[in-house]
């Protein structure tokens, strides 16, 4: 069975379930010419039951959610009252509360850590409350998914499980839940995507930045600091050397602007249904951008309670946070929900070809930049003509720019 053919609906979302759940082991995980993962098939072991394209994004219809009809989702606005919490988070901290709490009730967790010794992401099965606080932070690379996966399906019969990921990841391990009559076990917790860039982007990104502070590896990375407040877009890598920190941040940098430029994402994230539909999570976290929380420096979850099991997991940390309820209108305009991201084709090849080559990223950017629209250089450069000033100052822009 050809699971890459190109006569069908979406594109690959590599969301690795395929692979975890092929029951005779015909389907590996391998890194393509762009740096994304793909399913990779040995026709010697496959019997054709099917199963992986049962589940996958790829071959199947998803409906639209019409959140007007769907009157019992709430969208509420959160903020962890500890500050420790939400310091050490990417947004209101709402995320950790949840997992840590769940791992406290005996839910086996499913989350994102980031491998200091491989540079890259992956799921894994938390087994102790370190690998809990590992899940911490945004991660804006895609994640090896196929191991967690395979044990947690593997290995939790019987057993309640919360299991954190993009939406075309919670896509595929639901329609397998419910093939096996086991969606009810699994509280499934899901993102509001921006999309997945390029692994290739973020490991000549870590080459470079090693390269700068001289150093072979990190002992973490924060893939979005609050170093300057909440929603400034900072890399942060630290090295300890003995008692010393070393910490080199990159603001406005090249990984996030090739990131935000979609140009350099996975193709099925430019038309991806998933990420403006709510038909199979029990909550949906992410940032909430937009005018109303647009001058807070510490950081604001938006949370999506999509279901009676999503509402019952929230209800059990609700005391730990600070909650407002929210109409969508408040939200949504600010997230990529209902989003289809335009660009030029041509112009997308040849930098994965830049990249293929070798080239720098400041290279690529530069390429990149000098093929912008007359719009998007003057966008940049304002942007980038504000940032220049204090934080107190672009506040007060942004106040005046919401009013408009």
């Amino acid at each position: 069975m050809n699971i890459t053919a190109s006569n069908t609906m979406h594109t690959c979302t590599s969301c690795g379930v395929c692979a975890a759940i092929c029951p005779t082991e015909a389907i590996s995980m391998q890194l393509d010419e762009q740096g994304f993962y793909r399913p990779q098939v040995d026709e010697a072991q496959c019997v054709d039951c099917s199963l992986c394209t049962k589940v996958c994004y790829k071959y199947n219809v998803v409906e639209e959610f019409p959140l007007a009809i769907h009157s019992e989702v709430q969208l509420l606005a959160c903020q962890a009252k500890d500050e420790n919490v939400v310091n050490s988070t990417t947004s209101g901290g709402v995320a950790h509360l949840l997992a840590q709490n769940l791992f406290e009730q005996g839910y086996k967790c499913v989350g994102v850590v980031y491998d200091n010794k491989m540079d890259y992401a992956k799921h894994i099965c938390a087994s102790s409350y370190l690998d809990i606080d590992a899940f911490r932070g945004s991660k804006y690379i895609q994640s090896m998914t196929f191991p967690a996966f395979k044990e947690m399906f593997a290995t939790t019969k019987g057993e309640k499980v919360a299991l954190f990921g993009t939406p075309c990841q919670i896509y595929a391990v639901d329609q397998y839940l419910k093939r096996r009559n086991r969606r009810e076990d699994f509280l499934l917790i899901d993102i509001y995507c921006h999309g997945c860039p390029s692994l290739k982007i973020w490991q000549r990104y870590v080459q470079e930045i090693k390269a700068i502070i001289k150093r072979k590896r990190f002992d973490n990375v924060e893939f979005r600091s609050k170093i300057k407040g909440w929603g400034n877009f900072y890399v942060v890598v630290v090295v300890v050397d003995g008692l010393r920190a070393f910490v080199s941040s990159r603001k406005k940098d090249e990984f996030y602007q090739l990131f935000f430029s979609n140009l350099m994402l996975n193709g099925a994230c430019k038309n991806c249904k998933l990420r403006s539909t709510l038909e199979f999570a029990d909550i949906r976290l992410g940032d909430f951008w937009g005018k109303c929380y647009d001058t807070n420096t510490k950081g604001v979850s938006g949370v999506t309670l999509v279901t009676k099991h999503g509402i019952e997991a929230f209800e059990q940390i609700k005391d730990k946070v600070y909650v407002m309820e929210h109409p969508f209108s408040d939200f949504l305009p600010f997230q990529s929900w209902g989003k289809v991201y335009q660009y030029n084709e041509n112009l997308r090849n040849h930098l994965f070809e830049m990249l293929n080559q070798g080239k720098a990223l400041c290279e690529i950017q530069k390429y990149y930049f000098a093929h912008q629209s007359v719009a998007q250089k003057m966008k940049r450069h304002i942007k980038n003509l504000i940032y220049m000033f204090p934080p107190q100052v672009i506040n007060k822009v942004k106040k005046i720019y919401h009013r408009l």
